[in-house]
């Protein structure tokens, strides 16, 4: 998706991903970069919806038993506990069930355990009750789009948007997943519309870069990108678009410039965010410049171990290293992360032909035949 801004809102989807293909996504590894770029939206609606949501005092309750689990959950959530988040959070719908937007906290816990079709299901029981809780409407479309459930996150973007027509974050998940959906124009349209309306929304103009930069259109990209740094010139995300941008148009400099300006916003205060690391390394795989190359791809690793990107960029400088048994472990650890992820899988099999590992030679290629046929004519 156009990846989110932390903390900001949708604008998750628009970013970086492989072959994942969402404007937020940024072209390298399949669908576990997607549902990683949404994940940063769940906060802010969530939150807001939890805080709008009205208690009604029915049926028995524990109250002071309730506030303090739910407490807990919170102190949990903040620290990046988001099992025992979720679990502090359900004893504490459980002392009191008319707490309603308990649900909403239980649902962001859920969300970030990937756990997308629970989150659905509490933010949809808590609309049982408040079914015009825009903000819970969002959360639940936002939810969708996390789950690839594009038709309803489209659907209920757009009920949000027939009773509040310039509502920001419809916008957003409603662009994420026309993108997604394939329908290009349809996507740009609807990011154009938002910054005609939320001119200084500096979200929807990186969605609008990460669409530009997906599509090949670099100029337009930098355009966005830079309008967002004028906004906010601390966007970690917008100078690692840069740093993408330039290294696209083959401006080494500039892009590593623009990659290590990020590194520097994000290394101690956004300890998760390990795109520039990874991007920084792909650059250095591609110049040949194989030690660099590693140790940027290990930091990113480090501070995102679901991503197979990470791993199979490790792997492939490990290769270029002559490391052939850790290059192994790096590049079946990436395909294991995602199955669906062709470039591991290609590299894994000149490997194992390498090793004289014939049979795991030719499973390989046939996975990798099989994850490439699975991806969009123009990301193939």
């Amino acid at each position: 998706m156009l990846q989110s801004l932390p903390g900001k809102g949708v604008a998750g989807a628009v970013r970086q991903g492989d072959p994942q293909g969402a404007p937020g996504a940024r072209v390298p590894s399949g669908r576990g970069a997607v549902k990683r770029l949404l994940l940063l939206f769940v906060l802010p609606v969530a939150s807001l919806a939890a805080a709008n949501g009205q208690e009604k005092a029915q049926g028995t309750c524990d109250s002071a038993q309730s506030l303090e689990r739910r407490q807990r959950g919170r102190e949990a959530f903040d620290k990046r506990q988001y099992q025992a988040a979720a679990g502090r959070f359900s004893e504490a719908l459980e002392a009191c069930p008319s707490q309603r937007g308990i649900l909403i906290e239980l649902s962001e816990a859920q969300a970030r355990l990937r756990e997308f079709d629970l989150a659905i299901r509490s933010v949809q029981e808590f609309l049982e009750g408040e079914p015009g809780s825009v903000p819970a409407r969002l959360a639940l479309a936002n939810y969708y789009l996390m789950a690839q459930r594009l038709p309803e996150a489209k659907r209920e973007a757009e009920g949000v948007l027939k009773t509040e027509p310039g509502q920001p974050a419809a916008l957003k998940i409603e662009g994420n997943a026309e993108y997604l959906l394939g329908n290009v124009g349809a996507a740009e349209d609807t990011f154009i519309k938002l910054l005609d309306r939320h001119p200084d929304d500096t979200e929807g103009a990186y969605m609008l870069g990460r669409i530009y930069y997906q599509e090949g259109r670099i100029d337009h990209a930098i355009g966005q990108f830079e309008r967002v740094l004028r906004l906010d010139p601390r966007s970690y995300k917008a100078h690692d678009n840069l740093g993408l941008c330039y290294g696209a148009r083959g401006e080494k400099e500039k892009a590593v410039r623009y990659f290590l300006a990020s590194i520097k916003l994000v290394e101690e205060d956004h300890p998760d965010y390990d795109w520039p690391f990874a991007n920084l390394a792909e650059l250095y795989v591609k110049e040949g410049d194989s030690e660099k190359a590693f140790a940027l791809a290990s930091k990113a690793a480090d501070r995102n171990p679901h991503s197979a990107r990470n791993f199979y960029l490790g792997g492939k400088a490990l290769c270029q290293l002559g490391k052939t048994d850790l290059c192994l472990n790096w590049l079946e650890r990436s395909a294991a992360l995602d199955p669906n992820y062709p470039e591991p899988l290609y590299l894994l099999a000149q490997v194992y032909r390498k090793l004289g590992q014939d049979g795991k030679a030719q499973e390989a290629q046939e996975r990798f035949r099989e994850a490439r046929a699975k991806r969009p004519d123009g990301l193939r």
